[in-house]
């Protein structure tokens, strides 16, 4: 684990992390269960898949997803910082508190190789939500393809805060009010992102956030609030 604490952010804060450190960090860790037991979300998969990326196309993730992705849907606000530290302005500020009870953290400054191809981009909300209006709206994959992403699998350790949580790949559904969304929560110290998006594409919600608390109470009361804010916008 990177970041433990402070003083193992701090360690790790300007460094640049290869994928392959990345995935030896990951298999160190113990096992969360036998192949197909049960489903258990992985930043190491997302490493893993960047690298296939990189073996099949000449390419690396980041120049494959600007291409495919961020060019022709003019998604100009969201890039790849390869392992810069810093922030175009203007940027939000992030904050994260290591120990239940201690000091927030300011974790802004960060070499975003550390989250490699699982989550080492910056973007904005207005970005997010024409991304998830594309992918929904069927501009991006064709119809075999967004089938199998929307296969999914239960969740239950997501149900609380996200009822009838279901994984596919890389993103999942959640149930709300007016019947459920498609999304992908994401984070990096100190920062992260709630999506919902109904399955025709045509609402979309972005929420960030930027501060993450250490006690888990406390955070799952957090995206509890998250959750029902979304579920308020959306349905309304």
């Amino acid at each position: 684990m990177l970041f433990p604490d402070e003083a193992g952010f701090l360690r790790w804060q300007r460094e640049t992390i290869t994928p392959a450190r990345l995935v030896a960090i990951g298999l160190a860790e113990p096992r969360t269960g036998a192949p197909g037991e049960r489903w258990s979300y992985s930043n190491t998969n997302y490493i893993l898949a960047g690298m296939i990326i990189q073996k099949v196309t000449g390419h690396s993730w980041a120049r494959e997803v600007h291409d495919r992705i961020l060019a022709p849907l003019h998604l100009t606000q969201t890039y790849v910082p390869g392992d810069d530290p810093t922030l175009r302005n203007p940027h939000a500020e992030g904050y994260q508190q290591f120990a239940p009870g201690g000091p927030l953290v300011d974790t802004t400054m960060f070499n975003p190789t550390a989250a490699g191809a699982a989550g080492a981009m910056v973007s904005t909300p207005a970005d997010l939500a024409r991304f998830w209006q594309a992918l929904q709206s069927g501009r991006l994959l064709a119809p075999a393809q967004m089938a199998q992403l929307e296969h999914t699998v239960p969740a239950p350790g997501l149900a609380d805060p996200f009822p009838g949580a279901r994984y596919g790949l890389g993103i999942m559904w959640i149930d709300d009010s007016c019947g459920g969304y498609w999304s992908h929560a994401g984070d990096v110290p100190g920062m992260s992102t709630l999506n919902a998006v109904s399955p025709d594409g045509k609402r979309v919600v972005v929420l960030s956030l930027t501060t993450e608390l250490a006690d888990p109470q406390s955070e799952l009361a957090v995206y509890r609030r998250a959750h029902q804010l979304i579920d308020d916008t959306f349905c309304s």
